[in-house]
């Protein structure tokens, strides 16, 4: 049953909307649980101490497969620290982007209306001077 659904992931996972490095690491995660998965049947209902060579090598092989799952998770914690620290970092861009937008166009429209006194000064935030005057 957890080979069907693992195979079902990664099947999923190759037509997911996903960076390429996460997928490729999910993916390999997904493989070695498949490889895992068969070696943890054969150990709990076929291998016996009696035969000492394939029981210790098996049990060799189930430990290093888990080694490598443990290895995968941390690259894939890293991997998306890393998505998103880039992420973030492209939102902070198009937020500055933004608010010098916004600062040009509040400029265009003071200028615009600097002959009328009829329309309060447009700011973003109060500068030094304006601290004590309420408007």
């Amino acid at each position: 049953m957890l080979m069907l659904f693992l195979a079902g992931y990664v099947l999923a996972l190759r037509e997911a909307d996903v960076p390429e490095s996460r997928r490729r690491i999910r993916t390999m995660g997904c493989v070695t649980m498949m490889l895992t998965q068969p070696l943890i049947v054969y150990l709990f209902a076929i291998a016996t101490p009696a035969n000492a060579r394939t029981f210790m090598l098996t049990w060799a092989l189930l430990i290093g497969l888990l080694g490598i799952l443990v290895v995968l998770a941390l690259v894939d914690v890293l991997n998306n620290v890393r998505i998103s620290a880039n992420a973030r970092s492209a939102f902070r861009s198009e937020l500055r982007s933004l608010e010098e937008d916004v600062r040009r166009a509040m400029a265009e429209r003071q200028a615009e209306t600097k002959g009328e006194e009829s329309g309060p000064e447009l700011r973003l935030t109060r500068g030094e001077g304006d601290a004590g005057e309420s408007r």
